[in-house]
């Protein structure tokens, strides 16, 4: 079992990589393996300069590679081998992250290129939001929901604003705080509960086909 972590904050350390940090911790004490991906680390583009070469084979009926190289892809295959893929988003003046938007963009070409797009990349993630509802935070919620419309089931996210317990965003100190890690203690338990009921559902299956 595998738990992977995205960070997607402009600054190499904050809240975002304290609270995915935290959780991947508790995960671990339930046997995942863990790994952290910090955006900050990598080179995430945009989708710029190009000719929809994603989308070639329905435009120009051939296969087209995509022109821009960076470390998008190799991300997008570290997910797929995830069991459980918690992203973590800061709110921007009432917008995700350049890089979570440049990194969520880039997908549709992963989209047309990965057979069962939602079962192996969408429907592992859970999300932490980072950010004020007067900011903007409520915003930047929803287009991580709305990213992932394509599962059944939304995807899991939790809201954390500074402003509630008293405290400033730019210091990083979040996690600090015990109603932040009671939250997050929540959120671990419920991955936990849809990973052991997803289980089941996948030996239950297995079972019936063999």
């Amino acid at each position: 079992m595998k738990a992977l972590g995205g960070v997607f904050s402009a600054r190499k350390r904050g809240n975002c990589l304290n609270c995915v940090e935290y959780v991947l911790k508790k995960l671990e004490k339930s046997g995942f393996a863990t790994e952290v991906i910090n955006a900050y680390d990598y080179e995430i583009k945009p989708c710029s300069h190009c000719n929809y070469e994603c989308f070639a084979k329905d435009i120009r009926g051939r296969e087209e590679k995509c022109p821009i190289q960076d470390d998008v892809p190799w991300i997008y295959e570290k997910v797929r081998e995830a069991d459980v893929v918690v992203l973590a988003v800061p709110n921007y003046g009432g917008n995700v992250s350049g890089l979570y938007r440049a990194w969520a963009e880039r997908g549709q070409a992963i989209f047309k290129s990965c057979e069962d797009y939602a079962q192996t990349i969408l429907n592992k993630i859970i999300g932490i939001v980072i950010g004020n509802i007067p900011a903007g935070g409520d915003n930047v919620l929803h287009t991580l929901i709305l990213d992932h419309i394509e599962v059944k089931r939304p995807v899991s996210a939790v809201l954390l604003q500074s402003a509630e317990y008293g405290l400033g965003s730019l210091y990083g100190n979040l996690i600090e705080n015990e109603q932040v890690k009671s939250r997050l203690d929540n959120m671990v338990r419920t991955l936990l509960k849809k990973w052991e009921k997803a289980r089941k559902q996948n030996e239950g299956r297995t079972a019936y086909e063999n």
